[in-house]
């Protein structure tokens, strides 16, 4: 935390392209973190496996996977099959 202090103290003093330079690298390697936490999150996942979501309209719900598309994850809900959810793949949990 004593580092992100002294940076936040350091952006005032710093020339708009410097500033840009710097938005740009951050910008990246969040993408690439992001990026490499998506893909592993989808190793874990298979067709047929039962999911439940970190998220709140999912609560208590659980998941089977139907289909696994490059951004999102396509899943039927456990006891309500009609109802197919588009999920990304980060916010599931296989636990069957």
């Amino acid at each position: 935390m004593e580092t992100i202090q002294k940076i936040k103290g350091q952006l005032a003093e710093m020339s708009t392209e410097e500033l840009k330079s710097l938005k740009s690298a951050i910008v990246s390697q969040l993408n690439y973190r992001l990026g490499n936490e998506l893909a592993e999150a989808k190793r874990n996942l298979y067709i047929g496996a039962i999911c439940e979501v970190d998220h709140p309209k999912a609560y208590g719900k659980q998941f089977r996977v139907t289909k696994i598309n490059p951004k999102n994850v396509k899943c039927a809900e456990v006891g309500n099959p009609g109802m197919v959810w588009n999920i990304t793949a980060s916010m599931l949990k296989v636990i069957g």
